[in-house]
């Protein structure tokens, strides 16, 4: 009688605190369906399905993971259902959709099998498996409206440029910018040209100019170390030195190429010929009903400078031929070595944003292999990515067949790595290089004497170059020279070195080295105080206290205790 009472008196507020704790900490089961409910309960909006046996071991080990996808579905998936079917209680109706095997998990949409799921049975892997299929039937958001493309060099004039007016320019568009003094004969030789190819590329591409004896510090803020100097430059920050022939049809095949950032529009039969003509090709599918795609791509596609090849075909067929997801609206497809069937890799709109299309176009731009020359080195060696470069040496009359072999490797390699080309993450390049035009510049860089690359393909010469770092690899991890006629040894090296568990060599020597290393520094300190100019002023400040009060107490510390320094007297 006393419990009762005591239980009476307590107030009716612990009783609901109490229930409400009770009823949030019991677990969310999703909805278990009968062959009675199956088709009318999926008929319509979204299922993800759990085909599950009890006595299954798997089964009861995802059951934890199921009951909280359950429950965390309810905040982040609102607009879907998840249901299970147990196999054991109702096997006619697993049967009528063949399911052969449990768990099994599939996605409903409008009573229509959509897709099973075939990853890794974990929480991440599951949202994100549903959200795609969500965003695939979600209404596309409202296409914002996009500026039309400022046209360039309306006049036809090489346009002044100054410390003042040089961004505001460059934010409108590229520019193919001359870097020139007064007094330089080259420069006045290239003065007319320039010209002509201002006029030529009129409302294409503005050609400008800046006087380096008037313009100091734009001209060093631009690295230019000669006259004239010849940049490319956009407002997305690429920079490309433009170090070919300085004649007029050299200079408008440059200008043209690099200003060209339209996207072609092709027939789907024309596909394969266009593929067997360039090394690579960007390919854009999209919906017909998806325009602005192409323009996205084509803004983003500015800094390739015209290559490689960027087309665009609505035909659904490509996305069935390069097994492209139906539910994209668009995926980019980039098509390397002459290869009609496998792309090198795809970029599609559900893990696109401006930065990573960015990225993704100029990661995958150059081909597996090519011949290193004057025109391709830069775009190479010194590409954004800083691509892992094999480079053979060859001589005048192996150029062929070593050109050949490389070819062959660079497809063997994009085998290996499934149609990627990449290494832990990294780009890899297979080149060959004329071993007499450059042999200076390859025994310095890499020990390559003239005449290693003669002879049979045994006898070729072979590093593996990571020319950001300035270091290189020339053997393989067993410590042997790289070979071409050994491909297994070759990749292995590769792709130790792209770990970074093989041992490398420096291109410089020690003084090198640290020359680059304190230049380095400077350059840090000289941005530094750029940017910070008052914290930069303290600091020097602090510094000269410092000294001053360490010369002081050193000065004192050489009086005895107890002692004045004599001084004059002033009377």
């Amino acid at each position: 009688m006393h419990l009762l009472a005591a239980f009476r008196e307590l107030p009716i507020s612990l009783f609901i605190t109490s229930l409400a704790l009770a009823s949030k900490a019991l677990p969310v089961h999703s909805t278990e369906l009968s062959p009675d409910t199956f088709k009318s309960s999926i008929s319509t909006g979204l299922w993800f399905i759990e085909y599950f046996s009890p006595y299954c071991g798997h089964c009861r080990e995802f059951a934890p993971t199921w009951d909280q996808l359950v429950q965390e579905s309810e905040k982040e998936h609102p607009t879907v259902k998840l249901a299970q079917v147990n196999c054991i209680t109702h096997g006619d109706l697993c049967n009528e959709n063949d399911v052969k095997a449990y768990p099994s998990l599939r996605f409903y949409n409008n009573g229509e099998r959509v897709e099973n799921f075939k990853g890794d049975r974990n929480l991440d892997s599951l949202h994100t498996f549903i959200k795609r299929h969500v965003d695939a039937v979600s209404p596309p958001p409202p296409t914002a409206d996009i500026e039309p493309l400022p046209v360039a060099n309306p006049s036809g004039d090489v346009l002044n440029l100054t410390g003042d007016s040089f961004a505001a320019n460059l934010a409108k568009g590229p520019m193919f910018v001359k870097f020139f003094a007064p007094w330089c004969g080259h420069c006045k030789k290239l003065a007319p040209i320039w010209k002509q190819l201002a006029r030529h590329m009129q409302n294409k591409l503005t050609v400008a100019e800046v006087n380096c004896d008037d313009h100091s510090a734009l001209c060093k803020a631009n690295n230019v170390q000669g006259y004239p100097t010849l940049i490319y430059l956009t407002a997305g920050g690429l920079r490309s030195e433009y170090n070919s022939g300085r004649k007029l049809d050299q200079l408008k095949s440059f200008a043209e190429k690099a200003s060209n950032a339209g996207i072609q529009t092709i027939k789907t039969e024309d596909l394969d010929n266009i593929i067997k003509e360039n090394e690579v090709v960007y390919l854009l599918l999209h919906s017909e009903s998806d325009k602005s795609i192409v323009d996205t791509v084509q803004r983003a596609a500015t800094p390739l400078l015209g290559a490689p090849l960027l087309i665009t075909s609505s035909d659904t067929s490509l996305l069935t031929r390069f097994s492209v997801p139906q539910t994209s609206t668009w995926a980019l497809l980039a098509l390397k070595d002459h290869d009609p069937t496998t792309p090198s890799s795809i970029h599609h709109e559900r893990i696109s944003t401006p930065s990573t299309l960015s990225t993704w176009l100029l990661t995958h731009r150059l081909p597996t292999a090519l011949e290193l020359t004057q025109d391709t080195f830069q775009t190479v060696m010194n590409a954004p990515q800083a691509p892992l470069v094999v480079i053979a040496a060859v001589g005048e009359h192996d150029k062929d067949k070593v050109g050949t072999r490389v070819r062959e490797l660079g497809k063997k390699w994009r085998v290996r790595t499934e149609g990627s080309g990449l290494a832990s993450g990294r780009e890899v390049v297979f080149t060959w290089m004329d071993g007499e035009k450059w042999k200076e510049w390859m025994k310095s860089m890499y020990g390559i004497v003239q005449g290693d690359g003669a002879g049979a393909l045994d006898d070729v010469r072979v590093v593996i170059t990571d020319h950001k770092n300035l270091v290189y690899y020339d053997a393989d991890p067993n410590g042997s020279r790289i070979k071409l006629t050994t491909s297994a040894s070759l990749f292995a090296a590769i792709e130790d070195a792209a770990a970074g568990r093989l041992p490398y060599k420096h291109s410089e020597n020690a003084v090198e080295r640290l020359a680059r290393y304190l230049n380095h520094k400077m350059a840090s300190l000289e941005h530094y105080v750029v940017t910070y100019p008052w914290r930069a002023a303290f600091f020097i400040f602090m510094v000269f206290v410092l000294v001053f009060m360490g010369l002081k107490r050193l000065v004192t510390d050489d009086l005895p205790a107890g002692e004045y320094r004599k001084v004059d007297r002033l009377d």
